[in-house]
């Protein structure tokens, strides 16, 4: 029997398990764990894996002025977690693409062990100053011999989504203090958060994302004035395309998936 892809990831040096319950606050009405908030989680314990090893975003700033930023992620959900429920986050780099990008994946499993949501994640740097994207510096690298082997990879995408014609409906915000992170721009959960509530909140409460695969283009900064967007797939039910946009600029798409509750 092969094994889990979870279990392979775990075994790395570089992995970190970190044990929690699913929050009150992380809710929603049909008392599940929602995707924003599922990012948070995710995010939390990718922060606490590269403090163990030496090369956060507080690390890389003291030594180099550079920052992570998140480029894409991939969400495939089985089941959803629900109020109270204990839940442990796997997670570990598992290699890095020509000094410039670093992947991430993401296990959440339930208290029996059996996986529940799974992502994979792309990764640069940025020069925090500047804004500009850099090379990944030496003590990133350095680690790439401890990395998990490919069998214990995800798959990366690789589809380009497409841009929709026209829109079903959309919603307009301004960016908020509470929206920011420590980069000093729109923090990454937010984004899926803006852009999942045009969908509404007969569908958001009946129904759960199974896939969400979402592009992070452009940042956004406290006052900006942005709008979501989504559009139905015509050929596949409960498919949706998102965007957020700052006037005519693109900074984020996601396609999502959907299951009735």
């Amino acid at each position: 029997m092969p094994i889990p892809i979870p279990t392979l990831l775990s075994r790395s040096p570089l992995a970190e398990r970190i044990a929690s319950r699913v929050l009150a606050s992380a809710v929603g009405p049909h008392r599940r764990l929602t995707l924003p908030h599922l990012i948070r989680l995710f995010q939390e314990a990718a922060m606490r894996n590269t403090d163990r090893l030496g090369i956060s975003s507080g690390d890389l700033m003291k030594a180099h002025g550079l920052t992570w930023v998140l480029h894409r992620q991939l969400i495939t959900a089985r089941a959803w977690p629900i109020i109270g429920d204990a839940v442990t986050v796997i997670t570990a780099p598992t290699h890095i693409e020509r000094g410039l990008m670093t992947y991430r994946d993401f296990h959440l499993i339930d208290e029996a062990g059996t996986p529940l949501i799974s992502s994979t994640s792309v990764w640069s740097v940025m020069q925090f100053d500047s804004r500009r994207l850099r090379h990944i510096p030496p003590v990133v690298t350095a680690l790439a011999e401890h990395m998990p082997p490919p069998e214990a990879r995800l798959t990366q995408p690789s589809q380009k989504i497409r841009v929709p014609e026209a829109s079903d409906a959309e919603r307009s915000y301004r960016v908020g203090f509470a929206h920011l992170d420590f980069n000093d721009h729109l923090t990454n959960p937010a984004f899926a958060e803006l852009m999942v509530e045009p969908l509404d909140i007969n569908f958001l409460t009946t129904h759960l994302p199974t896939r969400a695969d979402i592009v992070y283009r452009h940042e956004a900064r406290y006052g900006d004035q942005l709008t979501a967007t989504v559009a139905a797939e015509k050929s596949q039910p409960d498919t949706f395309t998102h965007t957020l946009r700052r006037e005519a600029e693109l900074l984020s798409i996601m396609r999502s998936e959907w299951a009735v509750l």
